[in-house]
């Protein structure tokens, strides 16, 4: 199909519908003079442009040509019509009305679509029709027949006359009545010279432009008809029809008084009384407006007036009026209603922001995992199109509770983010509760609305809602009354079903984060665990962690030995109120260890067992560390009003307990293996690999630090005498009995251990000779004193007595190699010198 020939029939076929439109609403009116009339002309516009798409489109020669013989209806009754719309418009209308007449107009219409339909046996209308050249679709090439063009000649006939009533009203009317009368002609002439030119040949022979001029010709009528409501008849050739006019007509004289008015007018101008001789700018509504206007020619004038509650556009035209002499007569006054027009045109560009404002939050909100900024953003567009008094959207906190999130408007409500209402309560809980939206055109007399202030306008309100329930409520409200209707609702129901998936895309969101923080905290106690076994260093990377990654105020983490909870390591806690140990029977942490469960306390001045360790806490989440269904400590966290915790903190806290009980277990048998692998068995004090290490590190400590050190070495008197006579079991009981004589005399910071069989050995640092002798009569004695037998001649008792040899650093020795060979060697001149008793080093060199 040529291109030409493809834009000529899409361009038809639009013609076709938008002139059936124009039709069908001209028979709606069919009450009005000249409306059934001018129907029907439009009716065989219709039928003469849809099968000359018709003929432009059937494939075959005989589908054509029955599309042409139809065609023909349209295209021969056309002209008589025309002619009738004519008489009745121009007020000649008695001969048309008359019985008779009318099938004397389209007689010869009839006549020549018959011929038409048996043209092939006479061929008087056309002598040849043939397909279109190259291709089936286009129009058939016509050779017309004689009957042709007489039923064209007298077809023009009736247009000419036509045009003549018309020429002739349109020169004897006023200069403000000729509007629609040259609408009327021009929608004629339109299609004549379309027509003209085709049968003329100007055009290209294939394609007929008379349809395409009906896409001119049947808005100018329609506009005509519609649009001037005044002149649908001439009200100089019919004063009748003024009288039922819809549009109200006012005359006034050049004193400008009233001297007729038709009933539309009074019905505008509420005149109960006489009006004949009344000024008119006493009764006419916004007279300023007027005055400005009276002296302009066919002035028009905008009136917007509220009557009965109801907002209403009006469109005033001033016309002057003259007699045949120029001298001035008066003036008309026509006041057309078009509130509809405004209220279509209003709710247009209503349409469009509600479409914008959806565009617009659909592009603010894509991009945003933040709800509260989802919601303001929303909010303040919402308001910054419509300029709603107040917007705000309140999600369900709890099963019964809405809490305002967002809010915004153009006043000040009194309202904040964070103001609860219970279901039911209020518009905004009453339509959670139903989960239906919600309009009100007078919250003064809504049984649900509810304000500290009295306020008079409208609102609407509508649920959030997901697949799982309620999410939350829009709610809006203006300051004036009806503000809303279906398409107000239907566009925040539609922002609402935005904001839902806006709301689980950040809510899915927000817990992949979440997650993603309890993989990394989770990682970085692992991180931990693998490169630390020290339980101090584990609880400050907990709290620390948790601190930083989640940004929690007060945390604490707690270890359990026997039947209390030890402070392991704080962060957020006043010191002077930190608690350092706490029973298990005490406090929401005791209750964690009885039920080995996780506790949520959300508000702590309802706990009656809570302790409080910082004045800001209002709530609690306390957490067992569990291994193998064994507590071994807690977590606890507490949060101030500026960090609210919730159901989503205990399960991660919950999740992250479980690495940490597993870090402190495995420092916890790290310690047990470590102190085994130090001590000695029978003793409990280290042995000797542990007591080397520590000489060496104490001697270098003293001499970075210039401290001395000192060195005691000891042993049993007469041990194998004590075995052999009471057995090796007895011996383990001396040694026992032995190292705790020795933990009741050290001190914090001493270090003692067994040497090797019946010889122990101590390390006291920073201490000089002089204390050390000190102390080691301060052991000599207590050893003496434990005895069961005296001793002989101050010889000393087998298993009891000591004989004890000091050694100072870095008097007796400078490096722990010397200072350990001294000790050991005054300890063996103790003996030598009759045992129980005390040996220094320093004396070494005088014997």
């Amino acid at each position: 199909m040529q291109f030409n020939l493809l834009v000529y029939s899409v361009s038809l076929g639009i013609l076709v519908f938008i002139t059936t439109a124009i039709a069908s609403r001209t028979f709606l009116e069919w009450h009005k003079p000249g409306a059934r009339t001018l129907g029907f002309l439009l009716l065989t516009m219709v039928v003469w442009a849809a099968f000359y798409l018709l003929e432009i489109l059937l494939p075959s020669l005989p589908l054509k040509i029955a599309a042409r013989k139809i065609l023909y209806l349209g295209m021969t009754l056309s002209a008589p019509l025309w002619l009738g719309f004519a008489l009745r418009y121009t007020s000649r209308n008695n001969w048309w009305t008359e019985r008779g007449h009318i099938v004397l107009l389209t007689i010869p219409g009839c006549i020549a679509f018959f011929l038409g339909l048996t043209n092939e046996s006479h061929q008087m209308i056309w002598t040849t029709m043939d397909m279109p050249s190259g291709s089936s679709f286009g129009p058939l090439h016509l050779t017309y027949g004689p009957g042709f063009w007489v039923f064209a000649l007298i077809a023009y006939v009736f247009i000419a006359m036509g045009m003549f009533l018309y020429i002739l009203a349109y020169v004897r009317s006023p200069k403000a009545f000729r509007t629609q009368t040259g609408l009327m002609l021009s929608a004629a002439l339109v299609t004549l010279i379309a027509n003209v030119v085709f049968l003329a040949d100007f055009f290209s022979p294939d394609l007929d432009p008379t349809p395409l001029s009906f896409a001119l010709s049947g808005p100018l009528f329609a506009l005509g008809f519609f649009r001037f409501g005044l002149f649908n008849l001439f009200p100089i050739a019919a004063p009748m029809i003024i009288e039922n006019l819809s549009d109200a007509v006012i005359v006034i004289d050049i004193q400008n008084q009233i001297t007729n008015i038709n009933p539309a007018g009074e019905k505008w101008l509420v005149i109960k009384d006489e009006f004949v001789g009344k000024p008119v700018f006493d009764v006419l509504p916004k007279p300023d407006l007027f005055r400005e206007k009276w002296d302009t020619p066919n002035a028009k004038i905008k009136l917007e007036i509220d009557k009965n509650n109801q907002h209403l556009w009006y469109e005033a035209t001033i016309t002057h009026l003259y007699k045949s002499d120029k001298s001035f007569l008066g003036r008309v006054i026509v006041i057309h209603d078009n509130t509809q027009e405004q209220e279509l045109l209003a709710a247009e560009f209503r349409r469009s922001a509600q479409l914008g404002l959806l565009e617009e939050v659909g592009r603010q909100i894509a991009d945003s995992f933040d709800e509260k900024e989802i919601f303001q953003d929303s909010l303040n567009a919402l308001v910054e199109r419509f300029g709603y008094a107040e917007a705000a959207i309140s999600m369900l906190v709890d099963d019964n509770m809405l809490e305002v999130t967002a809010i915004a408007g153009t006043q000040d409500f009194g309202y904040m983010p964070g103001f609860k209402q219970k279901m039911g309560m209020g518009i905004i809980g009453h339509t959670a509760a139903k989960q239906v939206t919600y309009i009100t055109n007078q919250v003064a007399s809504d049984p649900y609305y509810f304000s500290n202030d009295d306020h008079q306008g409208s609102a609407l309100c509508t649920p959030i809602l997901n697949d799982k329930g309620l999410l939350g409520v829009l709610y809006v409200e203006s300051a004036k009354s009806n503000a809303f209707n279906e398409d107000d609702a239907k566009t925040l129901e539609t922002l609402t079903n935005q904001l839902s998936a806006s709301i689980q895309r950040a809510r899915l969101y927000s817990a992949s984060q979440d997650h993603l923080r309890v993989m990394s905290t989770v990682q970085a106690v692992s991180h931990v665990v693998s490169t630390t076994l020290d339980l101090d260093n584990i609880f400050e990377s907990v709290v620390k962690e948790l601190k930083v990654v989640f940004g929690y105020t007060h945390v604490s983490i707690y270890i359990l030995k026997d039947e209390y909870l030890h402070l392991g390591a704080q962060i957020g806690y006043p010191e002077e109120m930190a608690i350092k140990k706490i029973h298990i029977s005490q406090g929401v942490s005791g209750r964690t260890i009885k039920s080995k469960k996780a506790q949520f306390i959300q508000d702590v001045t309802n706990e009656s067992t809570f302790l409080r360790a910082a004045n800001d806490v209002i709530s609690e989440i306390c957490v067992p560390l569990l291994k193998d269904n064994a507590v071994l400590g807690i977590i606890n966290v507490e949060g101030d009003a500026d960090l609210l915790l919730t159901q989503a903190d205990v399960d991660m806290l919950t999740t992250l307990a479980v690495p940490i009980a597993l870090a402190m277990d495995n420092a916890r048998l790290h310690a047990q293996v470590k102190e085994m692998a130090m001590t000695d068995a029978v003793s409990g004090l280290f042995n000797r690999h542990a007591f080397e290490e520590t000489l060496i590190a104490e001697v270098q400590r003293s001499t970075r630090l210039g401290y001395p050190l000192s060195l005691i070495i000891f042993d049993l008197d007469s041990f194998k005498d004590y075995n052999d006579k009471w057995g090796h079991p007895a011996g383990d009981v001396r040694i026992k009995g032995t190292a705790d004589l020795i933990r009741t005399n050290l001190r914090k910071y001493d270090i003692a251990a067994r040497y090797g069989g019946d010889e122990f050995a101590i390390i006291l640092p920073n201490t000089n000779q002089e204390n050390a002798l000190i102390f080691a009569k301060r052991l000599h004695g207590a050893a003496l004193a434990s005895t069961t037998d005296t001793p002989v001649d101050g010889k000393g008792a087998p298993g009891y007595t000591l004989s004890i040899g000091i050694a100072t650093f870095p008097k007796d020795g400078d490096t722990h190699t010397t200072l350990l060979h001294t000790a050991d060697h005054a300890e063996l001149m103790a003996k030598r010198l009759g045992k129980n008793q005390i040996f220094l080093a320093s004396n070494l060199e005088k014997i």
